[in-house]
């Protein structure tokens, strides 16, 4: 019995301790986009834009905050699966998947309102 507990609870600290390095920047990244875009907050949503995802949203004369409250992001649920990869990172969020990228140590939306495509790349309200 005992020897089943110590088993368990080193699988335990071992799913825990390779679950979570590196994600919490993220989530915090991706809590602030999702509050955000909660609030209709377009001056917010534009900082936390990469300034490549942040000019793609641009069009014509209009300014990013401008560009960014005609998008339909949802920001609906919270942070759910984070998977990081070097630099770069993917959440989900209830029915939105944001993708966002490490920028000289901050991670920043690189784009969002994004719906997966089975076989084909997903489709992004804002990407850049």
């Amino acid at each position: 019995m005992l020897r089943a507990l110590l088993v368990g609870a080193g699988v335990l600290a071992l799913t825990t301790a390779c679950a979570a390095p590196g994600t919490d920047g993220v989530t915090r990244a991706a809590d602030d986009w999702l509050a955000a875009a909660r609030a209709k907050d377009a001056t917010t949503l534009c900082r936390l834009l990469t300034p490549a995802a942040a000019e793609s949203a641009v069009t014509g004369d209009q300014t990013c905050p401008q560009a960014v409250s005609d998008l339909r992001l949802p920001g609906a649920g919270p942070v759910g699966q984070v998977e990081v990869w070097s630099d770069r990172a993917q959440v989900r969020a209830g029915a939105d998947t944001l993708f966002l990228t490490k920028i000289d140590g901050d991670w920043r939306v690189s784009a969002a309102g994004c719906t997966a495509r089975p076989g084909r790349p997903y489709d992004c309200e804002v990407s850049g």
